[in-house]
This record gives C-alpha cells, sequence and structure tokens, in this order.
C-alpha cells in the first residue's frame, strides 16, 4: 500500500533523532476514546514512537506527524530499526505477533479490557474480523507475546484466569497529567459522567440515581459528556436537569472537572462480557480534586480509596449510588478532604510522567531479556 505520510526517505526527526525505536501498533490510530494510546506515545523521552496502523481515523496529534506507517510491509518497518513493537489490546497484539517475529524484535501487549472480559463465544458472534481473529488464536499471542501489560491488577488476574502467563503478565497504570487536570474550586451540585455511551459504562444506572438524588436536592444537575450507540436512549430517559454536550477535549474535560462537585463512575459487566480495565476518567477526577463515587467493578477500587478519596458501591446500584453522591453534594467539607486526598493519591501513584518512566524502564528490561 502506498503511503502518503511517509517517504522513501525517512522524514524529520527520523534522520536525526538517534534515540531507539518503538514501533506503537494500533490498527486504528487511533479512535477517538483512545487518548490514553495517543499519550503514551507522545510521552516516552528515552525512546521515540513509530505508530503503524491501518487506518488514520484522524485523531494523530500534531507532535506525532510524520511517524505514521498506514499498512506497511515489514520491509517498510524493517527500515526504521524498530527495537520493540507496543501493541494495544490484544486484537492487535495478535496482528503484530507476525511483524515483531519477522522484525525479530519483542512484542509488548497492552490489555485493557474487552480484551479480557469478553468470552470467546461473544467475540466470535460478533461479527468483527478482528475480534473473531482473536476468538480463535489468541493462544498463539499468549504462547509467543514477550511480555503482556494490563491496567491494574484486577484485569491482570483476571488476563492470567483466561490463560494469559503469570510470569509475563504485570501491571502498568496509564497515569495521569497533573498539569492538564490540576486540582479545581469545584461547583455547587453538580455530578459529572465522563466516558462513551455504551452498556458497561453504567449510564443507565446513573439517571435512575439522579432521579433519586433531585428529590432530597431538587437543584442538583447532571452533565454526561462523551458520544456512543446509546446517545438517544438515555437522552429519552434523562430529565431537563441533565446536560449531554457531546465528546469534548482533554482542555474541555479538565474544565468541567474542576467545575463539578463529584464523578459518578458507575461502571457494570454488561450482558455481552464487555467490563472496564480501569477507567482513565477516575484517575483523571482524582487529579483534579474531585471526589469519584465508582462501582465495585474491575480495577475501579485501585484508584478509590473508601470514604477518603470517594465511596465504592455495588453495580447496577441506583439506591446506593444516590446516597453516596447525595452524601458528597450535601458536605462542602467532605467534599474538600476527599478532594485533597485524591490528589494526593494521583500525585502518589498515577503522575503520567513517573509512569512513563516505569514504561520506558519495562522496555529496557524486554531488550535486555529480563522482562518475567
Amino acid at each position: 500500500m502506498t503511503n502518503p505520510q511517509m517517504p522513501e526517505t525517512p522524514p524529520e526527526p527520523f534522520d536525526r533523532d538517534q534515540r531507539p525505536i518503538v514501533a506503537v501498533f494500533r490498527a486504528p490510530l487511533f479512535n477517538a476514546s483512545e487518548t490514553f494510546v495517543r499519550a503514551q506515545a507522545t510521552g516516552l523521552t528515552r525512546y521515540q514512537p513509530l505508530l503503524i496502523g491501518r487506518e488514520d481515523k484522524g485523531n494523530i496529534p500534531p507532535a506525532l506527524a510524520g511517524r505514521v506507517l498506514l499498512g506497511p510491509g515489514v520491509e517498510q518497518v524493517r527500515r526504521f530499526a524498530p527495537v520493540l513493537v507496543h501493541a494495544h489490546f490484544g486484537t492487535d497484539g495478535l496482528r503484530a505477533l507476525p511483524l515483531a517475529e519477522r522484525l525479530g524484535v519483542p512484542l509488548i501487549t497492552s490489555l485493557r479490557g474487552y480484551d479480557v472480559t469478553r468470552s470467546r463465544s461473544t467475540l466470535l458472534l460478533s461479527g468483527r474480523l478482528s475480534w473473531m481473529h482473536y476468538a480463535l488464536r489468541r493462544r498463539a499471542l499468549q504462547r509467543r507475546g514477550t511480555l503482556f501489560l494490563a491496567v491494574s491488577e484486577a484485569l491482570r488476574r483476571q488476563a492470567i484466569a483466561g490463560g494469559y502467563p503469570a510470569e509475563r503478565m504485570h501491571t502498568h497504570y496509564n497515569g495521569v497529567d497533573l498539569a492538564l487536570f490540576p486540582a479545581g474550586p469545584g461547583g455547587p451540585d453538580t455530578i459529572l459522567f465522563v466516558g462513551r455511551l455504551v452498556e458497561k459504562k453504567g449510564v443507565e444506572t446513573l439517571l435512575q440515581a439522579f432521579a433519586i438524588v433531585r428529590r432530597e436536592r431538587p437543584g442538583a444537575s447532571l452533565v454526561i459528556i462523551g458520544e456512543g450507540p446509546l446517545r438517544s436512549k438515555l437522552e429519552r430517559l434523562a430529565g431537563e436537569s441533565v446536560q449531554f454536550p457531546g465528546s469534548l477535549a482533554p482542555d474541555e474535560v479538565a474544565a468541567w472537572m474542576r467545575r463539578s462537585t463529584v464523578l459518578a463512575a458507575p461502571s457494570v459487566t454488561a450482558r455481552d462480557g464487555d467490563a472496564e480495565g480501569l477507567p482513565n476518567v477516575i484517575v483523571e477526577a482524582a487529579a483534579s480534586a474531585l471526589p469519584v463515587v465508582g462501582t465495585d467493578h474491575s480495577g475501579i477500587p485501585e484508584a478509590i480509596v473508601e470514604g477518603e478519596t470517594g465511596f465504592i458501591v455495588p453495580e447496577r446500584d441506583a439506591e446506593a449510588l444516590a446516597a453516596r453522591l447525595t452524601a458528597i453534594l450535601g458536605a462542602p467539607d467532605l467534599r474538600g478532604r476527599m478532594g485533597a486526598d485524591a490528589r494526593a493519591m494521583a500525585e502518589q501513584r498515577f503522575d503520567f510522567e513517573r509512569q512513563m518512566r516505569l514504561l520506558e524502564e519495562i522496555y529496557d528490561e524486554v531488550r535486555a531479556g529480563r522482562c518475567a
């Protein structure tokens, strides 16, 4: 395939940048919601990224323009001499496996949620070729992949139960840009949700909970940021005090966090088994000194300290969710204390720069053959 973005002579910065190259593999470059993949590629310091994919979705950051190969053959990739391939999601790990093996370099695959939690039968019945191929061939990836990174400890355990090798399965949190999500003053009686409008995000339960909240706090408002196939249905279920601003840029999301009272993260396990790894929005809220009420779901309890930075409630329990949201809305002192503790936790555990240093140390270990 002819690639208009990558001429035969490597452009800047490859012609002058001497850092070792990591081939970042993601078939769609990038889906709009995958800010975490873009951030990791942009945040490399001791390594430099070469993006490899099959489709430009129009979400490649300017900082990564000129670092893109679309639909390349092995020899096109080889001339850049990548030292390893880092694929995102198990489906793309399987796609990237032959490339890494023909290049003779290690393959790291980040597992992020559905690629672990959805059952084999669900993947086979999805109608998506990449998912069906993954369902049939994932054992090859599990046997031959060099290292696997789960975005939460809960997902790591589930991946091991699903056949991924424990000795090559590590946890690595995404991290959050503390400068992009600074602590804010908060706002009166504003509940915020950020995420794709799909079943596993639990927005229908949130709308039920919000109706309960409004009985005690009629001035409360709910802002639902995001797009997805359930938007029309959710808008029909929502009342007049619910806003749907759509999908927003990270700086706009950060601005909403600074003027909200609490973030709701009511994730659930979907009927087809789809589940979270660890929603990055929870970590972004913590950085913004915004308390979170989340569900006891996958990796969410790893980013909420119960009673200190927020609350954890059962999945699909609208009454429990409403009670905890109301408790924070009605107690400014509690909101302030939880927000301060959340920011401190984000600085200690989820700082993006620290997590990127850890990722590059993982790259070092893999290259040295010390990945277990």
